[in-house]
């Protein structure tokens, strides 16, 4: 029966394992050397094998190392670790141009040509020096001061945050430093994890884990004579049981395990493979040409498709008319977004998320609408990059806003007055982030795209695959030894049921996430979304008027930070400037983003600093504090509970 239980576990888990190991993007491995200085910083090198997605090319990778988080919980108070001397090679040929930038709380340290692709598996060697990495300590475990010497010195360090959303398949990182490491810790798993990754003193010090999920954090700590180094301190800055059942109910119980154990799993997959075919797939109109959706006849009843039509966006029609399950949108053209469609809106139903970068290609929006002014301020230094003041302007007439609107505009302004700077946001914003983002899957729920929040669709089945896996992993680990000693015997049936119940979670999980289907409305907008990204990315300039290309240029370009297509969108415009300048019919530029380029402004300059403060503001407003200068040892260690840290992803 064991043979069987292999089989079926086998069966159910080798089509998804095979298709990510085909097509799935992951690092195949991630390999650091920490040399550890008697100055408290810390010489890295990195060796990344990335596999890119199967079949798709990519530009390269992008590292985001953290160098700001907050310290103890002190307001207005922050741990800087500056990082310098980065160097970026690729043994397997890969381009390996990079730029360094400000990303929120993180330097990105960004990899790849924009005029080159790459994909299949490469190799990165990435370096830097990351500085005032080492925390003092007591003989009792409290951050060194003047008055308490220190005894140890430690490397408290996030080797990946729990923000680091690629798969890891093998992870390994070496400590070299002035002397042996005396003793050794890490951690991995979700942020707050107590569990255990590989770990061995000495010099040097060795760690290692994996393979790592998304979401996975992992944490090292090592501990130092302090006598082997220097004057080392954290640069903090100022800103911002019961009876026995008896041995004759042994084999039924035994039985019904295995039967439980098997039949969990399919019991899953079938009910879950169900409710995604009935349930889970998008609905559309029949009968109607995609992008379009019924409005009522003259009679009042619904036409069917065969009279008036209107655009998606609205909010609702008269009548019952017919839909259909599944399929494809057919994607034609569109020039112009959907009708009262918001580039937010726009990106929610896209990918049925309200991801960080449709809260910034809103700011965008309105400023466009006149809501506030965007304007650079150039930094200094090797790496420093813009920062942006945001001004709020009086509001414009005859304009409203979304509830998720004015959620971020008084988020931004309300405690900060009428200017504020966009790096004064940081380690702040993330609660006001995630309050917008409910209220922008309120917004497609009020639209009647969704029956109700795509979040709340996938949450309820997902938490539902967790708590099936926990109490499996529950019973492998704790009941399994309960139960055999009531039976007076071995239960080896617990296994296969403890195995089953993970495996029936794991689906249950996964086909959760397919669960948040559109109404036919909302099928009808993603497919004209679709048909503007088309015109977005398609568009050719001889097919813009010079009297209306400023104002489609700054209405249009919010949705192609959205679509991630407003470098095409910028050259197209600079195609149109160029025409307009030899027709004697210069174009005006916006006034809502101010550029700090030193030539005049142009469309491209313009929509490069847009796109560099949707990234920019991205990664600002979901920063969070974090960081402390305590012991990582005595019990108050956890993934994710060290210094710094880092996330990846391509590009």
């Amino acid at each position: 029966m064991l043979g069987a239980l292999v089989a079926v576990v086998l069966l159910l888990v080798a089509p998804a394992g095979a298709a990510q190991a085909a097509g799935g993007e992951a690092m195949q491995s991630f390999a650091a050397v920490y040399d550890v200085q008697a100055d408290g910083s810390m010489k890295v090198a990195e060796t990344i094998t990335w596999r890119f997605p199967s079949g798709e090319q990519r530009h390269g990778i992008f590292r985001n190392i953290v160098v700001r988080m907050g310290y103890n919980n002190e307001e207005n108070r922050y741990r800087y670790y500056d990082l310098t001397d980065v160097a970026v090679s690729s043994p397997s040929g890969a381009p390996d141009a990079f730029s360094v930038s400000d990303y929120g709380a993180a330097k990105q340290i960004r990899i790849g040509s924009a005029t080159e692709y790459t994909s299949g598996t490469q190799v990165y060697k990435v370096s830097y020096t990351l500085h005032n990495v080492l925390n003092p300590i007591t003989a009792d475990g409290r951050p060194a001061t003047g008055t308490a010497p220190a005894d140890t010195v430690e490397l408290n360090y996030n080797v990946f945050g729990a923000n680091e959303l690629t798969e890891r398949d093998r992870v390994s990182v070496t400590v070299n430093a002035p002397a042996a490491a005396t003793k050794v810790l890490c951690y991995s798993g979700p942020s707050g994890s107590t569990t255990q990754c590989s770990g061995s003193a000495g010099d040097p010090s060795r760690f290692s884990a994996g393979p790592l999920a998304s979401g996975d954090a992992m944490t090292v700590i090592a501990s130092f004579p302090a006598s082997a180094f220097g004057d080392v301190h954290a640069d903090v800055r100022t800103g911002g049981a019961g009876s026995s059942v008896g041995s004759e109910a042994a084999p039924a119980v035994n039985a019904a395990a295995w039967i439980g154990g098997i039949g969990a799993p399919v019991l899953a997959l079938a009910v879950m493979g169900m409710l995604v075919w009935t349930r889970g797939r998008d609905e559309r109109y029949a009968d109607l040409t995609p992008g379009l959706s019924p409005v009522p006849s003259p009679a009042g009843g619904p036409t069917g498709g065969t009279g008036p039509t209107r655009t998606a966006g609205g909010t609702g029609t008269a009548g019952t008319p017919a839909t259909v399950r599944g399929g494809s949108p057919t994607v034609a053209v569109q020039f112009q977004p959907p009708k009262g469609v918001q580039p937010g809106m726009v990106g929610t139903i896209i990918d049925e998320t309200a991801n960080p970068i449709d809260v910034s290609a809103t700011v965008i929006d309105l400023a466009v609408r006149g809501f506030l002014r965007i304007e650079e301020n150039e930094g200094g230094g090797m790496f420093s990059r813009t920062d942006w003041t945001l001004t709020r302007l009086e509001p414009p007439a005859g304009e409203r806003l979304l509830p998720y609107e004015r959620s971020l505009l008084d988020g931004i302004f309300s405690t900060r007055g009428d200017v504020v700077q966009l790096s004064e946001l940081k380690n702040t914003f993330a609660t006001t982030l995630k309050s917008i983002q409910r209220q922008m899957y309120q917004e497609v729920v009020t639209r009647g795209w969704f029956r109700s929040s795509p979040q709340t669709q996938r949450g309820v089945w997902q938490g539902l695959g967790v708590v099936i896996a926990v109490l499996g992993g529950l019973l492998l680990f704790y009941g399994r030894p309960a139960i055999s000693a009531i039976l007076g015997g071995g239960f080896s049936g617990g296994v296969a049921l403890g195995i089953g119940l993970v495996l029936a979670g794991v689906i249950v999980w996964v086909l959760g996430g397919r669960m948040a289907a559109k109404t036919a409305e909302g099928s009808a907008v993603l497919a004209q979304s679709l048909g503007f990204k088309e015109y977005l990315t398609t568009a050719e300039a001889g097919q813009i008027a010079f009297e209306e290309a400023s104002n489609v240029f700054s209405r249009y370009l919010p949705y192609a930070v959205v679509f991630g297509v407003a470098d095409r969108w910028a050259r197209t415009f600079a195609e149109v400037a160029r025409a307009a300048e030899a027709a004697n019919q210069p174009l005006l530029m916006p006034t809502w983003y101010v550029w700090s380029g030193n030539a005049f402004p142009d469309f491209t300059g313009i929509a490069a600093g847009v796109e560099s403060f949707s990234t920019t503001s991205t990664g600002t407003f979901t920063s969070t504090p974090g960081s402390s200068g305590s012991s990582g040892f005595g019990g108050g260690g956890f993934s994710g509970g060290g210094g710094g840290g880092s996330s990846s992803g391509s590009w």
